[in-house]
């Protein structure tokens, strides 16, 4: 993973397609990669990369949220089969509350964890470095560079 000949300007771009995390989504590292992809492997490697981790933070996010609404679904259902058997259903809203509150706790813990990893990504390809994602990184760096 040489990084000899990369230039300052592509270190930035590099960076930039990462940190859209925070600010430009998906669209910026698209943006980086159309335009630099015949000029850059550099700047192509890390942009492909950004675009991959958004569509995973993409699929992460939507599978908590039908998580949320399985759980929030079920706990309702099961409130309300309480309530017709003439049960207590005092014990269900605890029950409720607590998957509640340990997804949002995972909704953060992923928001946050994605947003911390893509701001590491961002440090490490300003410093010039091939740093690969796991799974998609080394197929994206052998698709780049034409090694098997």
């Amino acid at each position: 993973m040489n990084n000899q000949n990369i230039t300052s300007e592509e270190k930035l771009l590099a960076m930039l397609s990462h940190l859209s995390i925070l600010f430009g989504g998906i669209i910026l590292p698209i943006i980086l990669w159309a335009v630099q992809k015949d000029k850059s492997q550099f700047v192509r490697f890390h942009s492909l990369q950004a675009i991959f981790f958004h569509i995973a933070y993409i699929i992460i996010a939507l599978l908590i949220a039908i998580f949320i609404i399985f759980i929030s679904l079920a706990s309702g259902l099961g409130m309300s089969a309480l309530a017709t058997q003439n049960q207590d259903p005092s014990a269900m809203p605890a029950l409720f509350f607590i998957i509640i509150l340990v997804s949002v706790g995972l909704i953060f813990l992923a928001m946050f964890g994605m947003i911390g990893y893509g701001i590491y990504l961002a440090v490490k390809a300003y410093g010039g470095n091939y740093i690969m994602i796991p799974v998609i990184g080394k197929a994206i760096y052998r698709k780049i560079f034409n090694t098997l």
